[in-house]
């Protein structure tokens, strides 16, 4: 299967489908991250953040009872800032399906003020 990057809303938006492959942003993100910190912007990995029940799924068996505070959320702006300026830049053109996919989604987030993040699935 591979790990997959996908937005998830702060808020369900009407009309409005999130869903996205992932997987090649989840191949590039650490490249992705360089360029976009050559960029001067914030890079991708910065918005990922985990529910805690998902965290918990993940870490079974290892004998930890966690705290986890709730997910954060980011601003779509500040995403969309991300995803816009990646799209310019060629090293990013074998994940640009994602990043188009991830430009229509964060704009419907901007347009109706609802904060996001990246979860990662494994």
């Amino acid at each position: 299967m591979g790990t997959a990057y996908y937005i998830v809303l702060e808020q369900e938006i009407a009309g409005l489908d999130t869903t996205m492959d992932g997987k090649i942003l989840a191949r590039m993100v650490e490249d992705l991250d360089e360029v976009a910190e050559e960029l001067g912007v914030q890079p991708l990995s910065d918005f990922v953040s985990i529910d805690p029940e998902t965290a918990r799924e993940l870490l079974e068996g290892e004998g930890e009872d966690l705290d986890l505070p709730p997910p954060a959320n980011f601003s779509a702006a500040d995403g969309l800032a991300t995803v816009r300026a990646l799209m310019t830049r060629p090293e990013a053109e074998p994940a640009m399906e994602d990043l188009e996919a991830c430009e229509r989604i964060l704009i419907a987030a901007v347009e109706d003020g609802v904060g996001w993040h990246f979860e990662v699935d494994f």
